[in-house]
């Protein structure tokens, strides 16, 4: 409970809950604009996978510059660059404006995501599960909201939409700024330390951060086709876009909870078991989800979203406890990884879903966390050690 009265944390929670609430708008905005646009679904990818490079590739100069100047300005400028160019995408009137707009929207997430996960790995390394997945947390629930917010926002002001949603994020940009008034810094004694690593050491890390990554790939992969086009598959099947923003809301609001229960679980039994627990499981609920109707849609929607947060938080901390050194810029490495992976797995399925149709990619892709699972079966066992018992002689 400790850590919820830590005030960084709290700050970067409710900032990456903001951040990721205009993320979540995206997918119905690129749905919205595909007729209005003529957008076919390799565009609609590329579209996505330009967000997601643009915050992806930036993301380890921004954690550089957080670990360099402080995570404050970065933090803010971030939250106020994405909330203020994602309502002018609703209205453009060219593909050319969409993907321009993509980019000032994915810098600014690039430039937050680094500083709020280094705030949440400076808690104590026997809750650093449990931080990473209250970080988690704020942006996968901002992420779920997404698509509600955005119905709701569009709906009350319309026209409008552009300047209520750039004055609700500066809103939110000044209360990480005052949140972030004082800033907790590493000592020199934490780096000194953790400049000590062996050279075997390093080696022996390095093959675990290539298993890592590829299981993170393939993890990412699945998110990113799951939340762009889950909408446009259930549309396919004729819902409306209320309900296919329904169906994708009943995945991505489990999703934040399963992140919190993965992370505090990993702190008791091992992030190495919660992983390959969850990862594996994720196959089998994405078919069941693609095979169902009526009610059984939204049932199997809130299993997937638990399952696929589940492994976010523990696959973070994994990394971070690897390259204790500049917390920032290891961040903003394995976080921007996880956004290329998505982006690049994203415009892989749209291009299958032009070529072989949308449901057949999907069931494709339900084969990906049931590989990724396997690989993580190489990573090293952590399950924390049981406290010897001491006995008075």
């Amino acid at each position: 409970m400790s850590l919820l009265k830590n005030r960084y944390l709290l700050a970067a929670t409710f900032g990456h809950f903001s951040v990721d609430m205009y993320s979540g708008m995206l997918p119905l905005i690129l749905l919205a604009l595909t007729p209005q646009l003529g957008l076919s679904y390799s565009q609609v990818g590329i579209a996505s996978m330009i967000y997601s490079l643009a915050g992806s590739l930036s993301q380890p100069l921004f954690g550089w510059l957080g670990d360099q100047r402080g995570a404050r300005p970065m933090a803010v400028l971030g939250v106020a660059a994405i909330a203020t160019t994602v309502g002018i995408m609703r209205f453009v009137d060219s593909y050319a404006w969409l993907i321009a707009l993509a980019i000032i929207a994915g810098l600014g997430s690039g430039a937050f995501h680094p500083q709020g996960a280094t705030l949440a790995a400076r808690a104590p390394t026997a809750q650093r599960g449990t931080a990473a997945s209250v970080f988690m947390l704020g942006g996968n629930t901002g992420f779920a909201f997404g698509p509600l917010f955005n119905t709701a926002i569009f709906a009350a002001t319309g026209i409008y939409m552009p300047m209520m949603l750039a004055a609700l994020g500066l809103a939110q940009a000044a209360i990480v700024f005052w949140a972030l008034a004082v800033q907790p810094r590493e000592s020199a004694r934490t780096n000194a330390a953790a400049s000590t690593t062996t050279t075997t050491a390093a080696r022996a890390a390095l093959s675990v951060i290539v298993v890592l990554m590829l299981v993170m790939f393939l993890r990412s992969w699945l998110h990113s086709s799951v939340s762009t086009y889950i909408p446009q598959m259930f549309k396919s099947f004729g819902y409306s876009n209320a309900d296919a923003g329904n169906v994708l809301f009943s995945i991505l609001m489990p999703l934040a909870i399963g992140g919190l229960i993965g992370g505090t679980l990993s702190d008791k039994i091992g992030r190495r078991r919660v992983l390959i627990a969850t990862t594996v499981l994720c196959g089998p609920a994405l078919w069941v989800l693609l095979q169902s109707d009526g009610a059984m849609v939204y049932g199997a929607g809130v299993v997937l979203g638990l399952l696929m947060g589940a492994s976010t938080p523990v696959t973070l901390v994994m990394a971070q406890s690897l390259v204790p050194r500049g917390l920032g810029l290891m961040s903003g490495i394995v976080l921007g990884f996880t956004f290329i992976a998505g982006a690049i797995g994203v415009a892989i399925s749209g291009v299958m879903a032009d070529h072989i149709g949308l449901l057949q990619t999907m069931n494709v892709n339900a084969s990906l966390p049931v590989i990724a699972a396997i690989l993580a079966f190489l990573l090293p066992d952590d399950r924390p050690q049981p406290q010897p018992l001491t006995t008075n002689h």
